[in-house]
């Protein structure tokens, strides 16, 4: 570790304003010791709550429970397991679901430990923008970040995906500083590896595509008028970045060559009927006042630093924050867990803010150390701001836990669990219900979202004949996505095939296959 961090920190280079010097062995061990601490800190804060049993994304938490369960039980994905991101994000979490015991803890434990590197990449990012001072100030900011922590503990796509968008971004400017040799050709490999499993993860990811095209062309514009040899020598790192990519993506790709189909039509073609489907409300709104928030304010200001400074690294970041932004604005439907995908973006723009601390009062009267100043004081009030939420966020959670509805939640898990056994199926919109109580759902449903149901992409025939399968024995009905209008001819088909043993009021019940 210490070997690792000394390359990496004694040669990241800076711009003129922000020279980089070689640190000494005691300078790395207190750096390599602060990331350790902080790492070990932002752990902590992921473990703590982190098997609330209650869903914490109100739905789809429970999906992905159930997709793990389908792969856990032999199932693949897209065929037969319905699953609409691309594979990397579940197949990211799956070991550490395995190895730990195929509960909800360890389902949620694997996005945990996935966003600890996005913690490590934060640190890269800020120390080749703004050497140490950067690189600590960018951790804190993420590690507080409220929206990083619940995508952290929440078993969404969208933790996997800005961890190793974070990743992929700190290796191309490192890539961009040390673009020739050895060296080079490893971060140019980092970086495209980290990117496809980024994109591999969630189609959000392809707004990290910005900023490291933009380095690219920076480097191609910066090597134009150099000899044949040296052009070879400092582009040769773009053509390993562009192989290791191809090769990433034919080996995630690999075991599902043969349904190009399925994954087709859950990835791209669901979300384009979805987005037909799903009435359209304006999203400007939400977006303009998530970065009017302090971070944005924080963003905003570092990059203004920045542009004065004429410190042009800081374009790229300008354009992966407007990418994102983009893509949130043009998001149906947005959720509110959906804006994470801007945090590390705004983090590492509040950076370029940031400046050499002045050794003595003189300097500070001076307009580069007055500049830090106010930098610095936008990041305390936007960590004052992180922490508050967070401890609101804990308490919430911990209020839920012991809520009425948790508390039903576990009763009709149990009612599940003595009504079939653990080898029988169960059909419901109450999935996380479903996988409290030990029990399955048939592959193709552990999905049954409105969505879904909307789009005609499940069908009362198709739940007929998932129902009459022998290994279906229960239908539980819990969120009313399973009540929707479209579906009448299978509600109305259960009563011959199914009794019902629970009721729970507002449509929700619990039904068992008649013997």
């Amino acid at each position: 570790m210490y070997t690792v961090m000394n390359t990496v920190l004694s040669n990241a280079t800076s711009t003129d304003e922000h020279p980089s010097t070689s640190m000494t062995r005691k300078g790395v061990l207190l750096i390599v010791g602060a990331l350790l601490a902080l790492l070990i800190i932002g752990l902590l804060m992921r473990l703590y709550t982190l098997g609330v049993p209650f869903d914490r994304d109100s739905y789809d938490e429970g999906v992905y429970w159930q997709t793990l369960r389908s792969l856990a039980a032999g199932s693949a994905l897209y065929h037969p397991t319905f699953y609409s991101q691309p594979p990397m994000f579940i197949l990211s979490i799956f070991p550490t679901y395995l190895l730990f015991g195929q509960t909800l803890w360890a389902a949620r434990l694997g996005i945990a430990l996935i966003s600890l590197l996005g913690l490590v990449g934060i640190f890269l990012l800020g120390y080749t923008l703004r050497g140490w001072l950067g690189s600590i100030v960018a951790l804190l900011l993420l590690l507080l970040a409220p929206l990083y922590l619940s995508a952290s503990q929440t078993i969404q796509a969208e933790g996997p995906q800005v961890a190793f968008s974070i990743l992929a971004v700190a290796f191309a400017y490192l890539w961009w500083h040390n673009p020739s040799g050895r060296r080079g050709d490893v971060y140019a490999g980092l970086c495209t590896l980290t990117l496809t499993l980024s994109i591999f993860s969630k189609l959000f990811a392809l707004a990290t595509l910005v900023p490291i095209l933009l380095l690219a062309v920076a480097h191609l514009w910066r090597i134009r008028q150099q000899t044949a040899s040296d052009r070879w020598r400092d582009s040769r790192s773009l053509l390993v970045g562009v192989a290791v990519m191809i090769i990433a993506m034919l080996l995630i790709m690999l075991p599902y060559l043969g349904h190009l189909g399925d994954f087709w039509s859950g990835v791209i073609s669901f979300h384009t009927a979805a987005s037909k489907v799903t009435g359209h409300i304006s999203n400007t709104g939400r977006v303009v006042r998530f970065f009017i928030a302090p971070l944005g304010i924080a963003a905003l200001y570092g990059s203004i630093v920045a542009l004065v400074r004429r410190d042009w690294r800081v374009v790229p970041l300008l354009g992966w924050a407007l990418a994102c932004a983009i893509l949130l604005w043009q998001q149906e439907p947005l959720f509110d867990h959906h804006f994470v995908i801007v945090i590390p973006a705004l983090v590492a723009l509040t950076c370029m803010g940031l400046g050499p601390l002045p050794l003595n009062s003189q300097r500070w009267r001076q307009l580069p150390a007055l500049l830090t100043a106010g930098s610095l004081l936008l990041v305390l009030i936007t960590l004052g701001v992180g922490a508050r939420g967070i401890q609101v966020n804990y308490r919430n959670w911990q209020a839920q836990a012991a809520s009425g509805g948790t508390q039903g939640s576990l009763r009709t898990a149990h009612d599940l669990q003595q009504a079939i056994a653990p080898d029988q199926l169960v059909i419901t919109d109450g999935q996380f219900v479903a996988a409290l109580a030990g029990r399955n759902t048939p592959p193709e449903l552990v999905d049954t979202s409105s969505v879904r149901i909307n789009t005609d992409y499940l069908t009362s025939s198709q739940l007929i004949q998932l129902a009459s399968q022998p290994r279906v024995h229960a239908i539980l009905f819990y969120t009313g996505r399973l009540t929707n209008s479209k579906l009448k001819p299978f509600r109305d088909w259960i009563p011959t095939r199914f009794r019902e043993i629970h009721s729970y009021g507002k449509n929700s019940s619990l039904w068992v296959k008649i013997q």
